[in-house]
């Protein structure tokens, strides 16, 4: 590495600011000990880059010696940098960089090959709080004219760290020769880039760059680009990667390794699999999905990948499970080289993962976003694209479902989170950038993408998109970027010109990346004047509105498919219209459903006239109404429900009942989670047996189907809907799904099985089947169970497994023998510690409602015991969140008398024990019991009526043994448990 010879400005570690919150100043030539204040720091200085300057192009030399286990790294970073407006100062990102010398040229524009003069005249500055390297003259003048160029080289060193930020380290250990082999690997994104090399660190900063690499000859190295040339130096070489295009500092990337490939190369772009050399084969199916995919979005948007090679990179450690670097995806090992490829669930996954970081390529690299206001562009594109993609490439699998459940559902669920933000949203701060990469700018963003690419056409937003890529191509972008791209081929669609709206494309979007919320649209028929009020809001803010894409399909009219817009909601809260103007045929007792395959992002409620309608239809044939909006019929009743504000509880049994007859995962999905709040509040009542005999009925034709493929060896994608039916028929003491788990856990906890290696298709499901499996036991089977705690290892899944599944018991007297087991003062083994302990009681209290009053009764058989506990103030005001009306008192006594004893102990907890008159107590229990005095009495007519004969059936008592296993179901559990310890750390106010 040549070193200038003439100015030099070294900056040290110190000198830096990495070990002072000082900033810094050091005159050229001259390393100082006593810096003294510069003006050109200044508590006001904005975090983001000044725009006065402008980087035209990188070399970027890295000298390395990782094969020694030597973590320093030298480089060498020459940036020729355009004046674009007159300046006193140039302003680059440096981050725990050290040994720093610069030299300064500027260059002759009429000689743009020529050295360059070198300026002797300037000095530097360090910012610590923006990272600034700051280079200016030694007297405070405009020293950078605009139109100049001039040539930065800086010199400097730098550390490897061990965690996936910037430049980093990992080991391997090289199965022939037990030697340890050292790999390097860099992430970038979002604001690591100022770790490995001084830089324009932002996005908007687009540059050429040239790198090299100087490492081991036993070692190579990939980039961005391909080799140009390599140059060896006996035990040393240095690689040379062709020029990329202009891109963002945070898509620069290179691994040096002793990697091995595989390859194959299809329309001129070759695809590469790099990996340890004993794992390269098992990357094939990877490899070949790469190629297919990268073929399928040229074809779907017309638009050729870019760069004439495109690697994929397993290592052991990387930030997420991929980064999506131009050229050169790095990827965590184990999600591109799974150790089970039999698993179709976790194939899927993975193949999706694989995708999104592929379709990155086009969103994010080609197009990048102008500032991290707008990461929806890449995170939203690439989310929802990879289903497209792969839906394309693999239409059996039927990935748009996995989409309902791995994007759509959490998205959804988004406005239960505290730090609820827009879309569009600006975040300047290094921690503010990496936490904008959330659920909101993943999931959020693909289901209003997916929304618009269904109410535009989808043909007509594609040709949106791909204006969008080629117009802005090697450029950065904000929102009004791609809305305009939208609006110009929504004006070349015919069937939109008569459409007012059609102008509006800025407007109808900017309601959506701008808000934070979710609407509710309510649709609310007149039937004597023939009208439909459409009403709009969030329950968490009255100031919102939106432009609703909504479309319709009726009794008379129920084609699903025909997903665009019929008509635009107006931002306003209630708007009114006839069917005449809808264009739609409607008699009293038809249907109506709006929001077709739920591709609009937002919930609709009907009136409950309409419901009944609906409810009619699914129980004459439910296949006409499509499979997504009848999940989307209890995904939108369910948060009415639990706030008590639905109307009429028989319309929501009778839309229940032709679940009998449901064969699609999606509804069973959505009904779970009512189920499961109608189960909780009927705990305990008289109508408690009868639902669950009602749910029985329901439910026993799809256990049925679905677990005899399982024990025929078929495998299945949707495992977490298979783990919602387990739990639904399990909790309705349906007899073949105890039967069913009762087997599988035997098998597990008793015979040891190594079940997490025969059917790893059911991974997913391990925790669920090991609860249903001992929820009903006899006493000597589950004091058999408790046994296993004594003698199996604290450290072992197995152990974990235990703990869990036990404490989803129904006996009073077995949850006793639970808890005195897991907080037994007088026993010599500890099955958990003290803290374990507390924070697990709630966690059980909450998870299992027959474990309540266990440990109600617990506490006040052990209250002195359990007070010395510093965290046992905290958990029982927790819990009394959830105590009934009628045991108030009862609580009250129990309270006082825990006061009592603190007191004459003199036990001072972190924390005030909870007023027995507090609005805490049993605030957690007034909805459910608003929801019975409303409902219960409905509840148990319906279901008497429903009902008329007693149920016969043989329910699973206590005196269930758990079985021989002789009769062992083919499928069978895997790895992916929830361990305890991490139910442990769970948030105590959930």
């Amino acid at each position: 590495m040549l070193k200038p010879c003439v100015l030099t400005v070294l900056i040290t570690a110190m000198a830096m600011g990495l070990t002072s919150s000082t900033p810094t100043s050091t005159p050229a030539s001259t390393p100082t000990t006593s810096p003294s204040p510069s003006p050109h720091i200044l508590s006001t200085r904005s975090l983001r880059l000044p725009n006065d300057t402008y980087p035209l192009g990188y070399h970027l030399h890295i000298s390395s010696n990782i094969h020694l286990g030597d973590w320093r790294f030298n480089g060498n970073a020459t940036i020729d940098i355009e004046i674009r407006r007159s300046t006193n100062e140039i302003v680059l990102h440096a981050k725990n960089l050290s040994d720093i010398e610069i030299t300064l040229r500027l260059l002759d524009n009429d000689r743009p090959d020529a050295s360059g003069e070198v300026v002797d005249d300037v000095s530097h500055t360090y910012d610590p709080q923006g990272t600034f390297l700051i280079i200016h003259p030694r007297e405070n003048y405009q020293a950078f004219e605009a139109g100049q160029h001039y040539r930065l080289e800086i010199l400097y060193s730098g550390l490897m760290g061990k965690l996936p930020q910037g430049l980093y380290w990992m080991e391997y250990e090289e199965e022939t020769s037990n030697h340890t082999v050292y790999v390097a690997a860099t992430q970038s994104e979002p604001t690591y880039a100022r770790l490995i090399f001084p830089c324009y660190d932002e996005p908007a900063f687009k540059s050429n760059f040239t790198i090299s690499l100087t490492h081991s000859s036993t070692l190579m190295s990939v980039s961005n680009m391909p080799v140009q040339h390599m140059t060896n130096h006996g035990e040393l070489t240095t690689t040379t990667f062709q020029t990329t295009p202009v891109m963002s500092t945070y898509l620069v990337a290179f691994v040096i390794s002793d990697f091995d490939h595989i390859s194959e190369t299809y329309r001129n772009v070759t695809q590469s699999l790099y990996s340890s050399p004993t794992m390269k084969n098992t990357g094939r199916s990877a490899l070949k999905n790469a190629v297919l995919t990268v073929a399928a979005l040229e074809d779907y948007f017309g638009v050729s990948y870019s760069l004439p090679k495109l690697d994929h990179v397993a290592l052991k450690k990387n930030q997420g499970a991929a980064m999506e670097n131009w050229g050169l995806i790095t990827f965590k090992e184990n999600s591109i080289l799974p150790e089970d490829t039999s698993c179709d669930y976790r194939h899927i996954k993975d193949t999706l993962m694989q995708n999104h970081e592929i379709s990155h390529q086009w969103f994010g690299n080609l197009v990048s976003p102008e500032w991290w206001t707008y990461i929806w562009l890449n995170e939203g594109f690439a989310t929802y694209f990879s289903y497209i993609i792969t839906d394309l490439l693999y239409p059996n699998q039927n990935v748009m479902d996995k989409f309902f459940r791995d994007e759509a559902e959490h998205a959804y669920s988004y406005s239960s989170f505290l730090d609820v933000h827009p879309m569009t949203y600006y975040v300047e701060t290094e921690m503010d950038i990496m936490n904008a990469f959330d659920i909101i700018n993943y999931k959020r963003s693909a289901c209003v993408i997916r929304m618009f690419h269904h109410a535009f056409h989808q043909k007509t937003f594609v040709s949106g998109i791909s204006r969008y890529l080629k117009k802005f191509q090697y450029s950065v972008v904000n929102e009004l970027d791609l809305f305009d791209s939208l609006q110009s081929a929504l004006l070349e669609d015919g069937q939109f010109l008569q459409q007012s709206w059609t102008q509006m494309v800025r407007e109808i979007m900017l309601s959506w990346t701008h808000s934070e919320w979710l609407p509710t649209v309510s649709v609310v028929r007149n039937y004597e004047n023939n009208t439909i009020t459409f009403r709009q809001r969030s329950i968490h803010s009255k100031t919102e509105h939106w432009w609703i894409p909504l479309n319709f399909a009726t009794a008379q009219s129920n084609s699903f498919e025909q997903t665009h817009v019929e008509y635009f909601m107006p931002p306003i809260m209630e708007h009114t219209l006839s069917l005449e103007e809808l264009n739609l045929q409607l008699s009293g007792r038809d249907w109506l459903i709006v929001n077709k395959q739920q591709t609009g992002f937002y919930h609709v409620l009907y009136d409950t006239d309409n419901l009944h309608a609906i409810a009619r239809q699914l129980q004459q044939n439910h296949t006409v109404i499509h499979a997504s909006n009848r999940a989307a019929l209890f995904q939108d009743l369910a948060p009415v429900i639990e706030r008590n504000e639905i109307e009429s509880v028989d319309v929501v049994l009778e839309l229940f009942k032709y679940l009998e007859f449901e064969e699609n995962l999606m509804p069973w999905n959505q009904v779970a989670n009512t189920y499961a709040f109608l189960e909780c509040n009927l705990f305990g009542t008289a109508s408690h047996s009868l639902f669950k005999q009602f749910i029985r009925r329901l439910i026993r034709p799809m256990f049925q189907r679905l677990f005899r493929k399982h024990e025929a060896g078929e495998a299945h994608m949707d495992i977490l809907g298979h783990a919602d039916i387990v739990s639904m028929a399990c909790k309705a003491d349906l007899p073949e799904c105890l039967d069913y788990t009762h087997r599988l856990a035997h098998e597990y906890f008793f015979k040891y099985t190594g079940l997490e290696n025969e059917y790893p298709d059911l991974y997913a499901m391990h925790d669920i089947l090991l609860c249903m499996g001992l929820r009903h036991q006899s006493d000597e089977h589950f004091s058999k169970v408790i046994n296993r705690l004594y003698v199996a290892d604290n450290d072992t899944m197995y152990f974990d497994d235990l703990i869990y599944a036990l404490r989803c018991t129904q006996n009073h007297r077995h949850l006793t023998q639970y808890l005195n087991v897991l907080i037994d003062e007088n026993s010599t083994y500890s099955i958990m510690n003290e803290r374990e302990t507390l924070l697990y009681l709630p966690y059980v209290f909450k998870s299992n409602m027959a474990a309540r009053s266990a440990i109600w009764h617990f506490i006040e058989n052990r209250y002195k015991m359990l007070s010395r506990s510093t965290l046992f103030v905290q958990v029982f005001n927790d819990i009394s969140e959830y105590v009934p009306e009628h045991r108030k008192s009862h609580f009250a006594t129990l309270r006082q008398n825990i006061e009592i004893y603190m007191k004459q102990e003199n036990i001072k907890p972190k924390e005030p024990l909870i007023d027995k008159d507090s609005s805490r107590v049993g605030k957690k229990m007034r909805t459910s019991e608003q929801f019975l005095e409303k409902f219960e009495h409905q509840i148990h007519n319906w279901l008497l009526k429903e009902l008329p004969q007693p149920d016969k059936e043989n329910i699973y008592a206590a005196s269930l043994s758990i079985g021989n296993g002789s009769n062992r179901p083919v499928s069978i559990l895997s790895t992916a448990s929830r361990m305890v310890k991490s139910a442990l750390r769970l948030n105590l106010s959930v």
